[in-house]
C-alpha cells in the first residue's frame, strides 16, 4: 500500500508546496486511498478543481485517481491533458502506455513505448515492454531486436532472459539460448522457470550432461514434472544409457502427455536394452495411439453410405477395413447383415454374427443374444 500511495502524496506535498487555491482535504484524501476507495477519491477532487484546470499537479492528480479506480477512460483523458503540456515526461508516457496495453489497444501503447525510447535510448522498461507487445503480436524479428537491447541493459532481468532464451530455443539458436540465461541464474540459481528453458536448451547444445544436472537440480526443488522427466529421459537416451532413459520414461504420467510419442520413446528404450518383448508391446501401443478413436466409425459410415448405393461388396470391405482399427461390434453386425441380405453368403454371415456375440455381454443382452443365435441356427438348415 505505501508503494501505491507514494506517487501520490509525491503530487499532494507538491501541490502544497506550490500554494494552490484549492482547498484539498489531505487527511480525509489519504482516507480515501488507504480504504483503496479511489473512485471517491477521484470523484472528490473532480469536485474540488475547476473543470478546465490546466494546472499540471491537479490533473496529475485526478490521472492518477482515476488510473487507480480503474476508470480508464478518465485516466486517459487527464494524462493526455499532461501529455500535451509536457510531451517529453516519460512517466507520463509509461502512464499511457499502460492505460492502452490494459483497454487492449497494444499498438497505441507500442507508439507511447517508441516515445520513451527516443527520449531514453537507455530505457529498459520500455525496450522490455516493447518485446512483449511485439511477441503477442507474432512481430518475432522486432521483438529478438528489442530483447537483445533490453538484455545488454540489464543482463540478470530473469522475465526477458526466459523470453528471449525461448525465442533463441524456437530458432534453433541453442547455445545462443544458454548464453542469455546464465547471467540470470547466476543471481538466480534457483529460478525454476530459467532452470526448465536451460534443460532443452543444453539438450539442443548437445550438453547432455548439463541437462541431466539441471534436471536433478529441479527435481530437488520438487519439480518432477511430465516436462523434466521427459527432458532427463531424453538426454540419457542421447548419451545411450537406455536403461536410464526407460526408468525416467516410465515416470511420466501417461494422462498428461502425448502417448503415440511416449509409447515410441519407451520402445526405442527397450529396444537399446535388446528387451524386444517388452518393445513390442510399446510399439503396438504407439500404433494404437496413432490412430484415431474415431477411425472405424468413419469406416462404418462409409459402409453405411455404399450400402445406400447398392454397393455391398463395397460395404463389407469399408467394414472390415474398420474392424483393423477398431473390434467394433456394430461391424460385425453389418458385416453379417450384408451377407445374409444382400450378398446371400449363408455362410460368412454365420462367421461374422458368431465374431458379433463375442463382442455382446450375454446377461446384459440375454434378449439380443437368443435372437442371434436363432438367426444362425436359420441360416445352418
Amino acid at each position: 500500500m505505501k508503494k501505491l500511495l507514494l506517487p501520490f502524496l509525491i503530487l499532494i506535498s507538491n501541490y502544497c508546496v506550490n500554494g494552490q487555491t484549492a482547498t484539498v482535504d489531505k487527511e480525509k484524501l489519504l482516507d480515501y486511498f488507504q480504504t483503496q476507495r479511489y473512485l471517491e477519491a477521484a470523484q472528490y477532487l473532480q469536485s474540488t478543481y475547476t473543470e478546465d484546470t490546466k494546472d499540471p499537479k491537479e490533473i496529475s492528480q485526478l490521472a492518477y485517481a482515476y488510473l487507480m479506480a480503474g476508470k480508464l477512460p478518465e485516466a486517459e483523458k487527464n494524462y493526455l491533458k499532461l501529455y500535451a503540456e509536457k510531451p517529453e515526461d516519460i512517466a507520463g508516457l509509461f502512464n499511457l502506455s499502460n492505460i492502452n496495453l490494459r483497454r487492449g489497444n497494444n499498438a497505441k501503447a507500442k507508439e507511447y513505448l517508441t516515445k520513451v525510447v527516443a527520449l531514453d535510448s537507455n530505457n529498459f522498461n520500455a525496450y522490455k515492454q516493447i518485446g512483449r507487445i511485439e511477441k503477442e503480436q507474432g512481430q518475432l524479428l522486432e521483438m529478438l531486436k528489442n530483447y537483445r537491447k533490453a538484455i545488454q541493459l540489464n543482463p540478470t532481468d530473469a522475465d526477458v532472459a526466459y523470453e528471449l532464451s525461448e525465442l533463441y530455443f524456437k530458432m534453433n539458436q541453442f547455445p545462443a539460448a544458454l548464453k542469455v540465461l546464465e547471467p540470470a541464474l547466476a543471481v538466480d540459481s534457483s529460478n525454476l522457470q530459467l532452470l526448465k528453458m536451460k534443460m532443452p536448451a543444453s539438450i539442443g547444445s548437445k550438453q547432455y550432461k548439463e541437462a541431466i544436472l539441471t534436471g536433478e537440480k529441479i527435481m530437488n526443488y520438487g519439480d518432477s514434472s511430465n516436462f523434466v522427466l521427459k527432458n532427463m529421459a531424453k538426454s540419457y537416451f542421447l548419451l545411450l544409457d537406455y536403461q536410464k532413459a526407460l526408468d525416467y520414461f516410465l515416470r511420466v504420467d501417461p494422462q498428461l502427455d502425448d502417448m503415440e510419442t511416449l509409447s515410441y520413446n519407451i520402445a526405442l528404450s527397450y529396444r537399446g536394452i535388446k528387451d524386444y518383448k517388452n518393445a513390442v508391446k510399446y510399439l503396438e501401443y504407439t500404433i494404437k495411439a496413432a490412430i484415431s478413436k474415431k477411425t472405424s466409425s468413419y469406416y462404418g459410415l462409409l459402409g453405411d453410405s455404399y450400402e445406400s448405393l447398392d454397393k455391398n461388396d463395397l460395404a463389407n470391405t469399408a467394414y472390415k477395413r474398420g474392424l483393423l482399427f477398431d473390434n467394433n461390434g456394430s461391424l460385425y453386425y453389418n458385416i453379417a447383415l450384408v451377407y445374409e441380405t444382400k450378398l446371400n453368403d449363408k455362410k460368412n454371415a454365420i462367421n461374422y454374427y458368431q465374431q458379433y456375440l463375442k463382442t455382446v455381454d450375454p446377461k446384459e443382452q440375454v434378449k439380443l443374444v437368443v435372437f442371434i443365435k436363432n438367426k444362425i441356427e436359420e441360416l445352418k438348415r
